[in-house]
């Protein structure tokens, strides 16, 4: 890979923050549909976790962009994601395991409920 170890992590994280939004927005549905006596302090501490992300996804892109790194969703496998990754001009398609993913967003998901940075 062309990108350095920082931009690694960088391309790592704007593939992975997409994902924890939808699984929060997921998470958001049902309590707003689950029977708690207090629904509100839930609802409030998700919806809260939603705009961080969405805070910290506006300033990678901005890093991304004056670091010259694009990255774009390809396609699908059954247990594979492929992900164009454009960095100062060099080209490469990378994989990611589903299941590597699916970990990586429980992990996040964990220092969020914890307060912990990612």
């Amino acid at each position: 890979m062309y990108a350095t170890k920082e931009e690694s992590l960088l391309i790592d994280r704007f593939i992975l923050y997409p994902m924890l939004l939808t699984i929060l927005n997921r998470d958001l549905q049902v309590f707003q549909q689950a029977p708690f006596k207090f629904t509100q302090p839930y609802v409030l501490w998700i919806e809260d976790r939603m705009r961080e992300i969405t805070e910290e996804l506006h300033q990678m892109r901005r890093e991304m962009k004056s670091k010259n790194i694009k990255v774009s969703f390809h396609r699908i496998y059954q247990d594979t994601s492929e992900y164009n990754i454009i960095v100062r001009g060099y080209h490469e398609v990378i994989k990611y395991s589903n299941f590597h993913l699916r970990n990586q967003a429980e992990l996040a998901l964990q220092r969020l409920f914890l307060g912990l940075t990612s």
